[in-house]
């Protein structure tokens, strides 16, 4: 499962972050807290679907959350259905992967996983469909697939002897995208100076632009200006006279997200009024908690210019052309 994506934590920490006024001994219900994002380049699909943790009168809030049983349904059905097309996938219960260790018991991590078609073409909206068959109770959401992106291939020309000289990032957004995620990822390949015959290659992120807004299947320029960028290396690059460097290219990086994904972020956008209290977002019907919804990543490899190679052997410590 690839969460190279769009912020598992903070996504659940905003389902949650503006409710505050649970009674954790209300009488019991099954309630599903779903988290799920399709993503058509991912080869398998993973929903997490856990029940709302409710601890009984008996039981102190710690001690029950140490129970694993109380965190998962017994039994569910779990399917995702194309309804443009009506095809129907069946998902699958996966136990086998590990869950890190907090207050909730890790005995056990519930999830469940299917396979989808990859048509960047087709407009395909599908819904998340969950059947609890012991309390007959039925979930559903909906989501449009975010199609790729198109990053435009371009040499990365930097420069330094002219004042606010920009290189640019240039892409279109993917068909039922609504918000973006760019990264600059800086890629150099650092070598033992004593046996440069042992190296490894290493990453610089840099964040050119956060859940923008954008519109769906449009061209976009973003302008990063060269002076800045090279500064912003320096920094996070130290001297080490014991290792010699060397460019080598560029990543340039799209997550773009669905509308349910912004709607989300909007509603949990810290609120300024008097009253501070946001609704709580959710896109899963008949009093489901969570959002279901798709989002895509793209990277695109762009090479540098020789003089651009030259500039950065000149100016970050300890690099070679």
């Amino acid at each position: 499962m690839n969460l190279k994506n769009f912020l598992l934590l903070a996504i659940l920490t905003s389902l949650f972050a503006c409710k505050n006024d649970i009674d954790i001994n209300a009488p019991y219900k099954d309630i599903p807290i779903v988290y799920g994002f399709l993503d058509q380049n991912q080869e398998v699909q993973f929903i997490r679907i856990e029940k709302l943790y409710q601890n009984s009168g008996t039981l102190s809030t710690d001690q029950g959350a140490k129970i694993a049983d109380s965190l998962y349904f017994d039994s569910l059905v779990v399917k995702i259905i194309n309804i443009v097309s009506k095809d129907t996938f069946l998902c699958s219960r996966v136990d086998t992967i590990s869950k890190d260790s907090g207050f909730f018991s890790n005995a056990r991590n519930t999830l469940y996983a299917c396979k989808l078609p990859r048509n960047n073409n087709a407009n395909e909206i599908y819904q998340l469909s969950i059947y609890y068959p012991k309390k007959n109770l039925y979930f559903t959401a909906t989501t449009p697939v975010v199609k790729d992106a198109t990053i435009y291939p371009r040499r990365t020309v930097f420069r330094n002897d002219i004042p606010n000289h920009i290189f640019q990032f240039r892409f279109k957004t993917g068909r039922n995208s609504a918000l973006y995620d760019l990264k600059v990822e800086f890629v150099y390949k650092e070598m033992n100076a004593a046996d440069t015959n042992i190296f490894e290659f290493k990453t610089i992120v840099y964040d050119l632009a956060k859940s923008k807004d954008y519109q769906p299947e449009r061209d976009v320029t973003e302008n990063i200006v060269s002076r800045n960028y090279i500064n912003y290396l320096k920094e996070r690059i130290p001297a080490d006279p014991s290792k010699v460097r060397r460019s080598m290219h560029v990543n340039f990086t799209t997550y773009g997200g669905a509308p349910e994904f912004r709607t989300m972020l909007d509603l949990n956008t810290p609120n300024l009024s008097i009253v501070q209290k946001n609704p709580q977002y959710s896109n899963i019907s008949n009093g489901g908690i969570g959002i279901f919804s798709s989002r895509n990543y793209g990277e695109r490899i762009q090479e540098f210019d020789f003089s651009t190679i030259i500039l950065l052997s000149q100016e970050l410590p300890n690099f070679v052309y």
